[in-house]
């Protein structure tokens, strides 16, 4: 497994957690982990696809994969949200 892939995985899981630690949600924490590996791997595709180089290759990858990993932790919190008024 290419080392790239492995720090992706890690900010898959690894930002919900967090986010969940520092402000108490997303509570379905399994769910913000899949929507955020998802969204990690296929930054991770782009970026390979694309060319996308700075400085130490695969940084801007990496950089891909906290944004995806962080707007797909919100969009499930925004869901609970959601879900809970009704």
């Amino acid at each position: 497994m290419p080392p790239a892939v492995i720090a992706v995985v890690l900010i898959g899981i690894g930002v919900p957690a967090a986010m969940r630690a520092i402000l108490g949600w997303p509570r379905g924490l399994p769910g913000a982990w899949v929507a955020s590996l998802v969204a990690v791997l296929v930054a991770q595709a782009l970026g390979e696809l694309g060319g996308v180089r700075s400085g130490v290759a695969g940084d801007a990858q990496v950089a891909l994969a906290l944004v995806g990993a962080a707007l797909a932790s919100g969009g499930v919190a925004i869901a609970e949200t959601r879900r809970r008024r009704r």
